[in-house]
């Protein structure tokens, strides 16, 4: 569908069990419709170099992976997929009247003032909420499906290296020595990741690659009596399927982020407790460089969201967000080299390191 016919299926078009659409938020790959008591989300008909919508086949069937892969980490909030058709120009959501034109998964609506993002910023999350993410997250990683040769060192430095389809944007919006700051962590990264080639292919062997939730940040975390995590990665298995420290990395950067590097602490603190996935030095690194992709993941995604921005006061907010991201990119990026080069250079010697301190 297409932002006139989520108009017009909000406007008079007719959504189960009578209810009334009370807002349409609008993400780069879908749109929800927020109702009363539930929740619906519609993808867009979109291809992009990571994910493919562009015909009624797909989009039901990311609809269906949504559903099945967000039901592993949550309870009675995702429900089903629905079917949106079309007769007499009129929209039916849940019915099959005259043609389907899309899809939509239903979900259980949440109380949007308990979401952790919020919350973060009202100083509201507090040790407990940490603890109880951690756990729930241990139960997750522990039971879902390890797989085996998904992450490879020449995959981590193809990944890292796409943040320099926006080096021209950011020499040209932060200045000429930011972009040779990002070249320079660019090549670091590179030399960084040929050095620990063994560990990271030892770590896949030993199964700490999995199929995670692949989005974790406190915008998918609502705080209520448990932990609700939610709206995990569907379109592409090699976004989700990683080792275990990129997941934990990504929620770690974005409380520091937010200026919680004590949540942050504790965070890694408890879960590696229950699971150790930190067990030396060289691991202790490898987390630093993960935390390092991930500050990179977003510096390219609020690159590009600014130079797509129509209105200019949404583009200079993206602007500042990328800018915040790059500041954070380069303080992982030097505080890794320092690491770095307190250590002897090739492969780390995982026996030498037992008995070191655990995050």
């Amino acid at each position: 569908m297409k932002e006139h016919q989520i108009l017009e299926l909000v406007e008079r078009g007719h959504l189960p069990h009578d209810q009334h659409c009370q807002l349409v938020k609008q993400t780069h790959i879908s749109w929800v419709l927020l109702c009363e008591e539930y929740a619906y989300k519609i993808k867009k008909p979109l291809k992009l170099s990571f994910l493919d919508f562009s015909t009624l086949e797909k989009r039901k069937y990311f609809c269906e992976q949504e559903l099945v892969l967000n039901q592993r980490l949550t309870t009675d909030v995702y429900l089903e997929v629905l079917p949106i058709s079309r007769e007499n120009d009129i929209y039916y959501l849940g019915l099959e009247k005259g043609s389907i034109v899309d899809y939509a998964v239903a979900m259980r609506r949440l109380d949007n003032s308990r979401e952790m993002e919020r919350l973060l910023v009202d100083s509201s999350v507090t040790n407990q909420d940490i603890k109880n993410i951690a756990g729930q997250l241990v139960k997750f990683h522990q039971s879902t499906e390890v797989v085996k040769d998904k992450v490879t060192p020449q995959m981590l430095i193809d990944d890292f290296n796409d943040i320099q389809q926006v080096q021209p944007w950011i020499e040209a919006k932060l200045g000429t020595a930011a972009a040779k700051k990002l070249n320079e962590s660019v090549s670091f990264v590179e030399q960084f990741i040929q050095e620990n080639i063994h560990l990271i292919n030892q770590r896949d062997q030993e199964g700490f690659t999995r199929d995670c939730h692949g989005d974790l940040h406190s915008g998918n975390i609502f705080l209520l009596r448990e932990p609700v995590i939610f709206d995990c990665i569907e379109f592409d298995p090699h976004l989700r399927q990683i080792d275990i420290l990129c997941e934990l990395a990504f929620f770690c950067m974005d409380l520091e982020f937010s200026g919680r590097q004590d949540l942050s602490d504790y965070f890694i603190t408890i879960y590696n407790s229950r699971f150790p996935v930190i067990r030396n030095q060289a691991e202790e690194r490898l987390f630093l460089y993960y935390k390092l992709y991930r500050a990179n993941v977003k510096v390219k995604i609020n690159a590009i969201k600014t130079s797509q921005a129509r209105k200019p006061h949404i583009a200079a907010s993206r602007q500042q967000l990328c800018k915040q991201y790059f500041e954070l990119f380069l303080s992982y990026s030097q505080t890794l080299r320092r690491s770095n080069s307190s250590t002897h250079k090739g492969p780390p010697n995982l026996e030498q390191s037992k008995g070191l301190p655990i995050l």
